[in-house]
């Protein structure tokens, strides 16, 4: 891409230089000796008239504006033939089905825009000249023009876009054969024969012809010209804007090389999926040494990149020679596949870099060991003081010499064996913090300058993340969805993305409505394009709460571990590992991760029980999940979608079950209401209205035991739980105004806070992002921020402000008084570095995450609040997401699970990891998703026209891409 387009620069720069003479002197008469210049020829306008009022002034500087003129003039109806002849002939009916809509528009991405900033600065040209006088003035038509933030974002957006233009040209070239003939008429027809390329790279090369144009204007303006001045500041704002395209255009080139790094990594990780995201860069990978049980260590190859870590198994190829473990990683700038190209690896495991810090007591054993090098060497310095000092007596001092010389030598030998052995100054404890745990993972390197290399690198990799949060771009609207009532008072309640996909193998969003009688779902299909698909009702109460649960374990022994699998995406069966139960105990010394799977191509996965096993387990069940007459044993292992109801019943479905067709597969019922349901540390946790929370755990099989869940009790009947979330492997209970911190092992409340001294208030909403967990009460527009793992409170946003302000500028102040009177937030969702906030009032906020670690205890910075544009008329009922991409994995615990592993049998490794690179080459993007009462645009002031209110009652779903 960069030498095509540096080659295309110096090609304008050529063709500008063509126009001018050698001789600087002014033109002879335009009657004379000129008839065989043609450029040199009195311009003529529309009328014939001259286009200079006197022959006698028709100079060099003269020819300059021609020449900008008619370059303008050529530049606009290049940039039209692109709008109409090909843009708008591709979207009409005539060559309906040629290409996709979709691909049209990327290919002539802010095409059209551009040809309007060009159009306008046309006409102000042509208005200038069409009395053209010596003295009149073009630089301040550039200085406008070129100097709007407009022009300036249009431009860039287009550069950055150049590459997948191009790209889109290409395949839908090679894809459909109309499309390519489409191409080769327009490219006839067209007067100077160009295709669609030579039209495509215009707007790259026009803004620094401009400004050579402007260069050799101003050699033939005096500096006493009125333009001159004006000359100078064009020539400098135009400059600038090269610049800026300039750098964007390196950017996106360097852009695309490091995704196409990470591409290739891709190719050499077995397991890996959907590696490559726009904002991820590699970093630097490492062999090094992690433990495993029984005291053993194994070789582990760590790839770092700018927001995840990926652990992987490492084997040598039998082809290739082995290597030793330390071998250097190489810089971004190199390629390291030939390192890679020699061995295998197979992914264990990724954590997000958010998640992880070194571990304090990493620092206090370096430290210490630190300081006792630092002692010794304090020590030879001595002794070789002391070894000059004795060589100055005068009487006989060998024996004194041995001595000294003996000790130094010892000494030197323990510095040099502690430098080489002690296990802290190569060793590194990471600490992983996730919804699940909280685990530490020991790294050993090859020597203490490679841990002190990769230390350095991870901890300037977190900090760039923890900078670049606020700078995302904002979320942008996709869609705004009504939902047509098929009766009457039905109002959205929650939402969940499923875990699976469906029959046709794409995801799927479940919106519950209930108007206290009926309790319906409406299936949200996202591809080709967001359509709901049914809406049927399945119980008679409303549906509270619904929950995404993972597809049921099977209790493997060999290395006591379960295995699920979770997906199919882009042809890979991805397994999620977690270790089995264990006594409180255990767990308590049992910390550590530990990646004990060899994960080579020839490991042996471990049977499943077979049929007659699997038939006998379910007879023992009782209660369990019933399988259908002829229905595959594997049933039971798909994920689910668990939905909670005030008449206290809870109905489980199939993620991929068609909801119109199929009943529940299993009702329980309980003796009150469902207030919540999460799944946590492979069971299910339902808090009833009663203050108890019921445990369903799963059987040997993989079946969900229902019949005799464990109870706690938690609250009461005046103070349920409201509402629960996992935070750092315990599980946050909100009870009225307080929140209670259930140990998942001991099934004891291990801390108890409160969240507001106001006892009529309740625990509303929570989420959790890292290390800090948002927490909001109602009625109330305050958002409270508290740490994770020292439930100290860190920040208080107030919403208020930006929501009043939002309103004041759509909505009448009558309205905009009753909303902010009875303001509070309805709704969160933690985000792709934002939290979101659905309030009372229709509008929805954003929030940059702040970067919290183990110790922090306050937030210096507080995040700034903004509202986005679109929102709804009434209440915000819910804030979901789920990935934009069908078939990949979505984890309700933040997108982040422990282990992945892939179950493709290796003669299908190529496809699917063809499979993966053409599905990273597509916008990985998540979609979020707001469902409420009507719709609401706040950027414009139409709400306060007629149509004010004309959907207030309808439910809306807005999208979001983000």
């Amino acid at each position: 891409m960069r030498s095509s387009l540096s080659s295309s620069l110096l090609t304008s720069s050529e063709d500008s230089s063509r126009f001018y003479r050698s001789d600087k002197s002014p033109s002879k008469s335009c009657c004379g000796d000129t008839a065989g210049d043609s450029l040199l020829q009195p311009p003529l306008s529309q009328n014939g008239l001259l286009f200079i009022g006197y022959c006698a002034e028709w100079d060099t500087r003269t020819h300059v504006v021609y020449e900008i003129l008619e370059t303008e003039k050529s530049y606009v109806d290049s940039l039209q033939t692109l709008v109409t002849k090909y843009m708008g002939a591709l979207k009409s009916t005539d060559y309906n089905g040629v290409v996709e809509g979709g691909i049209v528009d990327e290919i002539f991405f802010q095409i059209p825009e551009i040809l309007s900033i060009h159009e306008e600065f046309l006409e102000g040209l042509q208005q200038r000249c069409s009395n053209w006088d010596v003295k009149y003035t073009v630089g301040d038509l550039f200085v406008e023009a070129f100097t709007k933030q407009q022009v300036i974002d249009t431009y860039t957006a287009f550069i950055n876009n150049w590459k997948c233009a191009k790209d889109a040209t290409k395949i839908a070239t090679q894809a459909k054969p109309a499309f390519a003939r489409f191409l080769e008429v327009m490219s006839r027809e067209h007067k100077g024969k160009l295709a669609l390329d030579a039209l495509l790279i215009m707007p790259v090369q026009r803004i620094p012809r401009y400004e050579l144009l402007i260069k050799e204007l101003l050699k033939h303006t005096n500096m006493d010209h009125p333009d001159h001045h004006l000359l100078v500041q064009a020539q400098k704002e135009v400059h600038d804007l090269a610049v800026k395209i300039n750098r964007v255009e390196r950017e996106a080139f360097q852009i695309e090389q490091m995704q196409q790094r990470v591409r290739e990594i891709e190719q050499h990780i077995e397991g890996v999926v959907d590696l490559c995201m726009p904002d991820r860069a590699f970093i630097r990978h490492d062999v090094v040494t992690i433990p495993g049980g029984l005291g053993t260590k194994k070789e582990r190859c760590l790839f770092l990149f700018s927001d995840i870590l990926l652990i992987t198994s490492i084997k040598r190829k039998s082809t290739a020679m082995r290597k030793p473990s330390s071998t250097p990683s190489p810089s971004p700038s190199q390629s390291p596949f030939t390192v890679l190209d020699s061995n295998k690896y197979k992914l264990l495991t990724r954590f997000s870099l958010e998640s992880m810090e070194i571990s304090k007591s990493t620092d206090v054993s370096l430290k210490k060991a630190m300081r006792d090098i630092a002692t010794l060497e304090e020590d030879i310095h001595i002794l070789n003081q002391i070894k000059e000092l004795v060589g100055k007596l005068s009487s006989p001092h060998q024996a004194l010499e041995d001595v000294v010389r003996d000790l130094t030598n010892g000494v030197s030998k323990q510095m040099l064996e502690k430098q080489n052995s002690d296990y802290s100054l190569i060793s590194l404890e990471l600490t992983v913090t996730t919804q699940e745990r909280v685990d530490n993972l020991t790294i050993q390197f090859t020597s203490p300058e490679r841990r002190a290399v990769w230390s350095a690198a991870f901890n300037e990799a977190k900090q760039k993340l923890a900078v670049s949060t606020g700078r995302r771009l904002p979320p942008e609207l996709k869609k705004a969805m009504p939902i047509r009532k098929t009766r009457a008072g039905l109002q959205f309640t929650c939402a969940a993305a499923t875990l699976g996909c469906n029959q046709q193998g794409l995801r799927e969003v479940w919106v519950c409505n209930s108007d206290g009688y009926v309790g319906q779902v409406c299936v949200l299909s996202l591809l080709p394009e967001p359509t709901v698909m049914s809406c049927n009702g399945v119980c008679n109460a409303r549906i509270l709460t619904i929950a995404a649960i993972p597809a049921a374990c099977t209790m493997i022994s060999d290395k006591s571990r379960w295995r699920a699998p979770v997906t199919e995406a882009a042809g890979v069966s991805i397994e999620v590992e977690e270790v089995v139960e264990e006594s409180s105990e255990e767990l308590a010394n049992n910390g550590n991760i530990q990646l004990d799977s060899d994960s080579s191509d020839d490991d042996d996965d471990s049977e499943l029980p077979d049929d007659e096993k699997g038939k006998d387990e379910n007879r023992k069940r009782g209660n369990s999940i019933p399988r259908e007459e002829g229905q595959d044993d594997m049933d039971h292992k798909q994920p689910t979608m668990w939905l909670g109801t005030e008449d206290g019943c809870v109905h489980v479905y199939h993620s991929s079950d068609n909801i119109r067709t199929k009943k529940n597969k299993i009702k329980i019922q309980h003796s009150a209401a469902i207030q919540c349901i999460i799944y946590l540390d492979n069971r299910v946790f339902v808090s009833i209205a009663n203050g108890e929370v019921h445990i369903y755990r799963k059987e040997s099989d993989g079946g969900w035991s229902t019949s005799d869940p464990q109870k706690v009790t938690i609250g009461s009947s005046s103070a349920p739980v409201t509402i629960m979330l996992a935070v750092a492997g315990k599980l946050w209970c909100g009870c009225q105004n307080f929140i209670h911190v259930l140990n998942t092992s001991s099934l004891l409340i291990e801390h108890s806070f409160a969240v507001s001294s106001d006892t009529t208030r309740y625990v509303l909403c929570m989420v959790t992002s890292g290390l800090g967990v948002w927490v909001t009460v109602t009625p109330s527009a305050v958002v409270r921020l508290f740490h994770a793992t020292s439930y100290e409170p860190l920040l208080d946003v107030n919403v208020a402000p930006t929501v009043a302000k939002i309103l004041s500028a759509a909505t009448d102040d009558i309205i905009k008084q009753h909303k902010s009177a009875c303001l509070r937030v309805t709704a969160m969702l933690a985000c792709k570095d934002l939290l979101w906030i659905g309030t009372s009032a229709g509008v929805i906020l954003t929030l940059p995450l702040p970067h919290l670690t183990s110790t922090t205890l306050n937030v210096d910075v507080i995040p700034t609040v903004t509202g986005l544009p679109h929102g709804h008329t009434g209440h915000v009922r819910f804030l979901t997401c789920v990935e934009a991409m069908p078939g990949v994995s979505m984890d309700p615990a933040g997108y982040n699970k422990y282990s992945f592993r892939s179950t493709k049998p290796k003669e299908n490794t190529s496809g699917r990891r063809a499979s993966t690179s053409a599905a990273s080459t597509a916008s990985n993007k998540l979609l979020v998703i707001s469902g409420g009462d009507g719709y609401e645009d706040f950027s414009s002031s139409s709400g306060l026209g007629e149509q004010a209110g004309h959907d207030d009652s309808t439910n809306h779903l807005l999208l979001w891409h983000v």
